[in-house]
């Protein structure tokens, strides 16, 4: 008995743990809204999960796109939040933040790249438990851009969707 009641307080104080996590690291990035100049979007569960059920579509920019079709993968986000500088001071602050975020640990890079414009882009994930954030993050000129997408993702599916739509 005393076996069974441990196992039970773990197992909640892990998910408990996961979910304080998750709702840490993404408070970090709320913090950039409060950088003077930088513009702030958030996309919340309830306004994806309507997209979802009416099939209509969601577009982040000119580079992200969820379809009606990729409804199954828009009922799985929590959240979008997309944070964007046109002003070179502010861009080069809202950087150097958001790699002291990255810098922390559990960010795994997936993707970072360079083209020949001088545009740098990079994919981070973080995964805590079942939810999954992924951050997208774009530099070019006087410009910077974050995407900040929150929830129980399947990065395969997510990535296969959002090579579908560009």
């Amino acid at each position: 008995m005393k076996h069974t009641l441990l196992i039970k307080v773990a197992l909640c104080a892990a998910f408990l743990l996961a979910a304080t996590g998750a709702n840490a690291s993404n408070r970090e990035f709320k913090k950039l809204a409060k950088i003077e100049g930088v513009e702030h979007v958030h996309i919340g569960k309830f306004l994806l999960g309507l997209a979802a059920k009416n099939g209509e579509s969601i577009n982040i920019g000119d580079g992200i796109s969820f379809s009606g079709k990729s409804g199954d993968i828009l009922k799985k986000i929590n959240s979008i939040d997309v944070f964007t500088s046109e002003e070179k001071k502010t861009a080069e602050q809202l950087s150097q933040q958001v790699r002291s975020i990255l810098d922390n640990d559990g960010w795994e890079p997936l993707i970072d790249a360079k083209d020949e414009d001088g545009q740098r882009s990079k994919i981070y994930q973080r995964q805590q438990g079942r939810n999954t954030t992924v951050v997208i993050f774009a530099e070019e000129g006087n410009e910077a851009s974050l995407v900040v997408i929150d929830g129980k993702l399947d990065m395969a599916k997510l990535m296969e969707q959002m090579s579908k739509e560009n």
